[in-house]
């Protein structure tokens, strides 16, 4: 038996299309909308309903003035989310943008992992609604922004909140809503549903929600899945680094009876937002035991690393949104869709990008293929699928993730994985790296993420650089004495593109001796973020060679200075390894600049080396400590001597130095964060 072909009910010119809600996911409706519909030579009429934007009059010519609320989201704008921003034409403007994220940090139970922004692929932060209340006028919130932006090319904007939904005689959608105080009947060929899952019923005036309406005319329609999260923003009493710079943070926190899945800190202007998610947000029950949670994220010690120091937070405000963790069951319905977070979103990341990708796919569906419930299907629906298809692929990476970053062995190796390739590999070739920008940035779908992570040259690179590496540097802590208890760990190895980049501020021409050698033989560098003042921080380098110095001590090591004066020129420090048996000193160097640091090996296996210090003074009264190390390896004459000194390479292996000065920075950063008398206090 053949079946009935199926009949497309087309979208005519003049049609009204109505869109249930102003968010991001209504106004990137009404923008592709129109812009497709102008591109084609067509014309609709765009109608939203927005009660953010009230009193219940129409706000078409400025709907930001009016716009008053939060949608309860974090605000970060993806570098996806930038181009298709700009791809409708859209300039953020100046006052939107709170901060220009420069750097993302993953934080694990070993190290974190830092991941500079690349100026192409730019994160920023924004405020989506007017919370925190008094802070930024309405048109600085994105929302609004967006709205009017939508307003400006054509879209009518309506105050109101739509409080019934029928269909008529025809097939078409009766929408009724308040204007005026006068009930009013609005007729649209088609409608766009998009309040959200955080909207709640009118109980005041018996007024449903749009998902209720929605329902309402496509029973089958199941809600995605959801979860809890906690999101508050901290209130700074000055302007920080953190903000100066541009910072996101993911911070592993499953410490004590603390059990979070994902920590995310994100600087803003003179906030800080931060977005809990785990178990101990799904079983909160009340205001009081969020409060509780976010006390005791506060108090943990890897949290207190990343937020500014010397600053005294206050938590402005705090919600308890939903998050989207599924897809909705049919979402779509005759003459009806469901977009952004009413049908479903992208696990955990850029919710405002997966409603920008619904909404020009809806669009495209209804001008090209119909407005018929078949017609959906066939294009609106495939996105829908795609994205639960995605979201698959994103349990098995967070799953990995969680287990890897939750242990520390597992952890470590993962750190040592990234940081082998950061420095064997150039930029461009760094695979590993570009793993971790695409979960952390959201600038990678979770099925090319997934087969990256499973890449038989990934799987390699994780045992080849980070269990060996881990194994090996394991013994040689163990070897040395060095002890990690109450020690920050922080990343301090440098990438080959940077080295490179800055060897010629380490290593004019005239200081090397070798110049028909560009390159010696041993070269490595290490560098440090501190949160103190480059006066601090040369204090500290003055210990350097002192009986009394908190860092740089390990076993079998004696470093003392023997001649002159600390941080002077003609000071000379001798090291002695292995009660002597090896032995050679450093004497400094005058220097081009003050705060750059220069010794000069003068005898031992190293002679003629350079060991610099150098400490670039960052926003914020924030500072970088950067050591390089740089000599060729001594050859001796005759025989035995060259036999000699090429059997020592072998014994006193170049990852000494790593695992040494590793250590001893994260020392010096302890010692002289903890010197500068840090007062970190939160009011809740």
């Amino acid at each position: 038996m053949i079946g009935a072909a199926h009949s497309p009910v087309q979208l005519q010119d003049g049609a009204t299309v109505a869109i249930v809600g102003g968010g991001p996911a209504g106004a990137f409706s009404a923008l592709h909308l129109l812009n497709e519909a102008r591109r084609r030579g067509r014309s609709f009429r765009v109608v939203v309903f927005e009660q953010k934007c009230r009193p219940g009059t129409k706000a078409a010519d400025t709907p930001a003035d009016s716009y008053t609320g939060c949608p309860q989201c974090a605000g970060g704008i993806s570098p996806r989310l930038h181009q298709a921003i700009d791809a409708l034409g859209i300039a953020l403007p100046p006052g939107v943008i709170q901060s220009h994220i420069a750097m993302i940090s993953v934080q694990g139970n070993w190290k974190s992992i830092y991941l500079p922004v690349p100026s192409d692929r730019p994160v920023s932060s924004v405020y989506r609604g007017t919370l925190p209340l008094g802070q930024h006028p309405h048109s600085e919130c994105f929302d609004a922004m967006l709205l009017g932006t939508a307003a400006a090319a054509g879209t009518e904007v309506i105050g109101s909140r739509v409080f019934r939904m029928d269909y008529d005689a025809e097939g078409r959608v009766d929408l009724k809503y308040m204007a005026d105080d006068i009930e009013t009947l609005l007729k649209a060929d088609f409608v766009i549903c998009a309040g959200g899952v955080n909207e709640k019923t009118d109980k005041v005036d018996a007024m449903p929600s749009t998902l209720e309406l929605f329902r309402r005319l496509q029973p089958a329609y199941i809600p995605p899945r959801l979860r809890k999260a906690v999101i508050f923003e901290l209130a700074t009493e000055m302007s920080t680094g953190m903000a100066l710079d541009g910072e996101l943070h993911y911070i592993e926190s499953s410490s004590g009876k603390l059990r979070l899945d994902m920590c995310s800190v994100l600087s803003k202007r003179d906030h800080i937002t931060v977005t809990l998610i785990g178990r101990s947000i799904d079983e909160s029950e009340s205001h009081q035991q969020n409060l509780n949670i976010i006390k005791d994220f506060l108090a943990l010690p890897q949290t207190a690393r990343v937020l500014p120091a010397q600053i005294s937070p206050t938590v402005r405000c705090i919600c308890n949104p939903n998050l989207v963790v599924g897809t909705a069951k049919a979402p779509i319905g005759s003459r009806i869709a469901a977009v952004g977070d009413m049908a479903t979103s992208r696990q955990y990341k850029d919710g405002i990008l997966a409603a920008h990708s619904m909404a020009a796919s809806v669009v495209k569906t209804i001008i090209e293929r119909g407005v018929d419930s078949q017609s959906l299907a066939a294009g609106y629906g495939r996105t829908i699928a795609g994205f639960q298809k995605d979201n698959r692929y994103a349990a098995v990476i967070f799953t990995l993730y969680r287990w890897f970053f939750v242990s520390p062995f597992l952890s470590r190796i993962i750190y040592q994985a990234f940081t082998s390739e950061k420095k064997a590999k150039t930029e461009t070739q760094r695979e590993f790296k570009k793993i971790f920008w695409d979960i952390s940035s959201g600038d990678g779908n979770y099925e090319h993420i997934a087969r990256s992570m499973l890449r038989p040259s990934t799987i390699w690179l994780i045992i080849r650089g980070g269990v060996y590496p881990t194994i090996r540097n394991g013994l040689t802590e163990h070897l040395f004495g060095i002890d990690w208890k109450d020690i920050p760990r922080v990343m301090t190895g440098v990438s080959r593109d940077d080295l490179e980049t800055r060897r010629s501020k380490f290593l004019p021409e005239y200081s090397w001796p070798c110049p028909r050698k560009p390159v010696p033989e041993f070269e490595c560098m290490y560098s440090v973020r501190l949160r103190c003042s480059v006066k601090s921080a040369r204090a500290l380098l003055a210990e350097f060679g002192e009986k009394s110095r908190p860092y740089l001590n390990p076993r079998w090591v004696s470093i003392l200075r023997t001649r002159g004066n600390p941080l002077q020129e003609g000071n000379v420090i001798q090291y002695r390894i292995l009660f002597g048996l090896i032995s050679f000193s450093i004497e400094q160097q005058a220097s081009p600049r003050e705060n750059l640091i220069i010794y000069r090996v003068k005898d031992g296996f190293a002679q003629d080396g350079l060991f610099c210090f150098e400490v670039e003074p960052l926003p914020a009264d924030y500072c970088l400590l950067s050591v390089y190390l740089v000599f060729d390896y001594a050859k001796g004459g005759g025989f035995f001597n060259r036999f000699f000194w090429a059997s020592f390479r072998h014994l006193v292996p170049d990852y000494f130095h790593d695992v040494l000065w590793n250590h001893a920075l994260c020392e010096f950063k302890k010692v002289v964060e903890t010197r500068e008398a840090i007062s970190w206090q939160v009011n809740i």
